[in-house]
């Protein structure tokens, strides 16, 4: 009997707490890494909505040149009321029988059919313009992504972060609290000043002033984000997002990160697309020197109130030959002349703030990196320097003045830490931008981030 109930308790020893983990553990709801929000906030961010509607606008604007290529059909149906009687079909020549018949009441339809056999590069200029359009829009859309993608980074890096510092603060201001009922149980054994009980609740009031300008701090950062992602605000706390770590492999030399961010920067290729399409849409004013030849073909029926329908057709072809326009056409390919130099300055200028843009954010990495670890080596040792004073304070060698000092030492290393962190990630997010590169996919590959909690 006792093997049976040793055997019993063994098994609900196992099966039990394995049974409740596994419900926990299903409850728990996964952390929101980084790459998993900017995701969220590239579907619903109208900002980039809108860019992509724009991308499409500019596709179909390419359809709509190419479709000039194709033969054109027009229908045109009119009746006209006359007050005397007029005559209903055309007259073809005069003698007996050849009399047209008159009415008041005329119906005329037409159908027409053209084809463009040669206007002067017009056609080919407006494919091309559409379709370098439509290349600056994929560029903007893809800087509209790349720019959201550092909102998202920025809001969700700074709730973490002052999420650590809160966590700090409170660590702190337990020991702060700690410290003043000490203080009050020693001064009410006679052991200790009533300064010193004063000192430490004027620490311990500080201390929970800071705390409401912290989580003020935190629950903005949270809002951002969540208006960011277009999400509720309990989807987004500080606490339901994985800590960013950074993972990448060391930065190449600037030389090959400058020559990467020229080749791939949305806003260098906006400007370079937008240059080709000015040429092109100068390429189309100076279409308008040429002449042009269209095939037309027309068939028209009339028609009297008393029916009596008859039709007839015609065709050839029409050639025209601009002679003068008081100088219109030459201001348009003065304009456009201007517009695509205007368009190459710009690239010039993209070109480079790129450059500007990485050198800056190389720099920014490589300081913050080298403050990261110069200040976790300030943490490690302000801790031990808090353990020592709290050690000397409660053997009485210590004051209790060090032990504050050395308090409010090590959350300022801890917030340092925490906000130099968080500038790393940054500048090196920066610095994808910069090159082109920041998406879901870059931060997948560069941060190390747990989805679960632990």
């Amino acid at each position: 009997m006792r093997s049976l109930v040793s055997l019993t308790l063994v098994v609900l020893t196992l099966v039990l707490p394995a049974g409740a983990t596994a419900q926990e553990t299903a409850q728990e709801p996964a952390r929101l890494t980084l790459a998993e929000a900017v995701e969220r906030a590239l579907a619903r961010y109208p900002g980039v909505g809108a860019a992509r509607a724009r991308q499409e606008q500019a596709r179909e604007a390419i359809t709509e040149a190419k479709a000039s290529r194709r033969p054109a059909g027009r229908l045109n149906a009119t009746g006209t009321q006359y007050e005397e009687p007029m005559v209903v079909t055309p007259i073809h020549g005069f003698g007996p029988g050849l009399f047209p018949e008159f009415d008041t009441t005329v119906f005329q339809g037409t159908l027409t059919v053209s084809y463009t056999l040669w206007d002067g590069g017009a056609t080919e200029a407006r494919i091309r313009s559409a379709g370098e359009q439509a290349g600056v829009a994929g560029a903007a859309l893809g800087a509209a992504e790349q720019a959201l993608a550092r909102r998202v980074a920025a809001s969700y890096l700074t709730a973490q972060g002052q999420s650590q510092v809160l966590a700090a603060h409170d660590r702190r201001l337990a020991a702060l609290q700690g410290e003043l009922s000490r203080a009050r149980q020693r001064f009410d054994a006679g052991k200790a000043a009533q300064v010193e009980v004063i000192r430490a609740e004027a620490a311990v009031a500080a201390a929970e002033a800071q705390r409401v300008a912290l989580a003020a701090a935190v629950g903005n950062a949270e809002r951002d984000l969540a208006r960011l992602l277009d999400a509720p605000l309990d989807e987004v706390r500080a606490g339901r997002l994985a800590p960013v770590t950074l993972a990448g492999p060391a930065l190449p030399p600037r030389e090959a990160l400058v020559a990467d961010g020229l080749a791939v920067s949305p806003a260098v290729e906006q400007a370079r697309r937008q240059v080709e399409a000015s040429r092109a849409a100068e390429a189309l004013a100076r279409s308008a020197y040429r002449p042009t030849l269209r095939a037309v073909g027309n068939y028209n029926e009339w028609a009297s109130s008393e029916g009596d329908f008859t039709g007839e057709w015609n065709a050839g072809f029409q050639f025209a030959v601009p002679l003068f326009d008081f100088g219109v056409t030459r201001s348009r390919v003065a304009q456009s002349a201007a517009a695509t130099r205007a368009a190459a300055e710009q690239l010039r200028l993209a070109e480079l703030q790129v450059r500007e843009e990485v050198d800056r954010a190389a720099a920014d990495t490589e300081q913050a990196l080298a403050q990261v670890a110069s200040l976790e080596k300030a943490v490690e040792r302000f801790a031990e320097v808090v353990r020592v004073q709290k050690l000397l304070l409660d053997t009485g060698a210590g004051t209790q003045i060090d032990y504050l000092n050395a308090e409010a030492e090590l959350l300022a290393a801890r917030a340092s830490l925490a906000t130099a962190e968080n500038a790393a990630a940054l500048a090196r997010m920066d610095l994808a931008r910069a090159t082109g590169r920041l998406g879901p996919e870059w931060l997948r590959q560069n941060l190390r981030q747990t989805e679960t909690t632990p």
